[in-house]
């Protein structure tokens, strides 16, 4: 029997994985933004990330006790971007929340910062991608705008009452979470997508959640980490073993997906390697780039010439070979 039938909530979609673990798989036009993970370890319940906004994370608490009887008593947080832990506080103080020792002082330091930009900003921001969904009727861009509406939209709804809560559980490296049925190992991985970037892996169910380490029919955000890091990072969680791997955004994958991501990494390093060889770059000359057929269709596209932009940089100022994968 699937669990998650009568479930709803406008932020999100819940998709039953195994008997105890669920995923939280954001939807257009609400304010989750990423993904979420449900997973009852037997007298443990764990929440891997909490939304971009408290009002999609009171969805996802209320959902995890219809579900097991109980709030969680275990939060992780994958990395500090925001749309990953901005719901913190609606499971503060009833539940521990856990994240890696770096991704805990980020969250302190940039993770302040944006709060503060997002508070001075989101109106104009909101109005902007209102103007641009009424002025186009290309059903391609409405339904990205569609995305970034919700985003912002939420903020707005949000920020009165937001507040950063910090991690009050730190770890280096790996933490073992151990229930009376299933145990979860938290791996920490380093300077790929951000400077901290912490998986949730049961390998008694073959599956991981990812945070943005991995997108799914997504362009990824390259441009706050290292992507030769991040081609090693990936390489090593193709061998962990999983079958099932829940992304950070996009729709639950496979290992075909995480290695559709390292080709379209590699694309991109090609992509900014050949501008660089040519000698110069004009804001004009990324615009007029075309994306692979492959990757035509995925959303986000706009991280496509911000991602070619930074390596561009990148590659411009460093040089190396990419590892191999």
């Amino acid at each position: 029997m699937n669990k998650s039938s009568h479930l709803r909530s406008k932020h999100f979609g819940l998709h039953q994985l195994t008997e105890s673990t669920f995923a939280a798989i954001a939807e257009d036009g609400g304010s989750a933004i990423c993904n979420a993970g449900i997973i009852d370890l037997g007298g443990q319940i764990v929440v891997f990330d909490t939304f971009l906004t408290p009002q999609a994370a009171m969805d996802l608490q209320q959902i995890t006790e219809e579900l097991f009887g109980r709030k969680p008593q275990i939060v992780v947080n994958s990395h500090y971007h925001n749309d990953h832990i901005w719901g913190n506080q609606v499971f503060m103080p009833g539940s521990q929340i856990i994240s890696s020792v770096r991704t805990r002082e980020l969250i302190a330091t940039a993770g302040m910062e944006e709060l503060q930009w997002y508070s001075a900003n989101s109106r104009q921001q909101l109005e902007s991608l209102q103007s641009q969904y009424q002025n186009t009727t290309d059903e391609q861009q409405r339904k990205q705008l569609s995305m970034w509406i919700g985003y912002y939209g939420g903020l707005l709804e949000a920020i009165p009452h937001l507040s950063v809560s910090l991690p009050n559980i730190t770890f280096i490296n790996r933490l073992e979470i151990h229930g009376s049925k299933h145990t979860a190992e938290l791996i920490t991985y380093e300077g790929g997508h951000t400077q901290s970037d912490t998986v949730l892996h049961l390998p008694n169910e073959s599956l991981v959640f990812m945070g943005d380490l991995l997108f799914v029919g997504c362009h990824p955000y390259l441009a706050d980490g290292d992507p030769l890091q991040l081609l090693k990072t990936l390489g090593e969680l193709s061998q962990i073993g999983a079958t099932c791997l829940v992304p950070g955004h996009g729709p639950v994958g496979t290992i075909a997906d995480l290695r559709l991501l390292i080709e379209y990494i590699n694309h991109c390093l090609d992509t900014a390697q050949l501008l660089v060889n040519e000698g110069s770059l004009h804001d004009d000359k990324i615009r007029e780039l075309k994306v692979a057929e492959r990757y035509e269709h995925w959303r986000f596209p706009q991280f496509f010439q911000t991602n070619i932009h930074f390596l561009y940089q990148r590659l411009n100022t460093t040089s190396g070979d990419k590892p191999d994968i």
